[in-house]
């Protein structure tokens, strides 16, 4: 599914195999969640954060363009928070590009809860900030 969109390059390619192979193979620091409306739609992928107390990230929230707008995201969102909160989780962070073509997902994590905390110039690329977002899951 992954492959076919035509958005991700050969290293994201490799890395999404080589995390959910080792989700598969019995690696359950991770969590992966699919939506579906009949068929596979939409995948989030999420871990524990290294030497922090309940921190994760969200490394992946990707749903297929022609299924966008139809509550695929948000779904998967909830998953991840519901899951995360019989973790004891305390805290999802998010990175995205700053680059236009990412609006609709600075957006879409504002609207879903997720506060903007940092932008870190150049990041990815001259050009291109990663634009960090967090979200408390617990109240404490």
């Amino acid at each position: 599914m992954l492959e076919a969109s035509g958005q991700f390059d050969e290293a994201g390619l490799d890395h999404v195999k080589q995390t959910l192979g080792e989700y598969i193979d019995g690696d359950e620091s991770a969590l992966w969640f699919t939506a579906d409306d009949g068929e596979p739609v939409g995948v989030a992928y999420c871990s524990p954060e290294p030497m922090t107390q309940g921190t994760w990230n969200l490394l992946m929230l990707w749903v297929r363009e022609d299924r966008a707008g139809r509550g695929h995201g948000l779904e998967l969102v909830n998953r991840v928070e519901e899951q995360l909160v019989e973790l004891s989780a305390r805290v999802l962070i998010v990175e995205t590009s700053g680059l236009a073509e990412f609006e609709k997902a600075r957006a879409f994590y504002s609207k879903t809860g997720f506060r903007k905390e940092a932008t870190i110039k150049d990041f990815f690329d001259a050009g291109d900030d990663k634009v960090v977002y967090t979200k408390n899951i617990r109240d404490d």
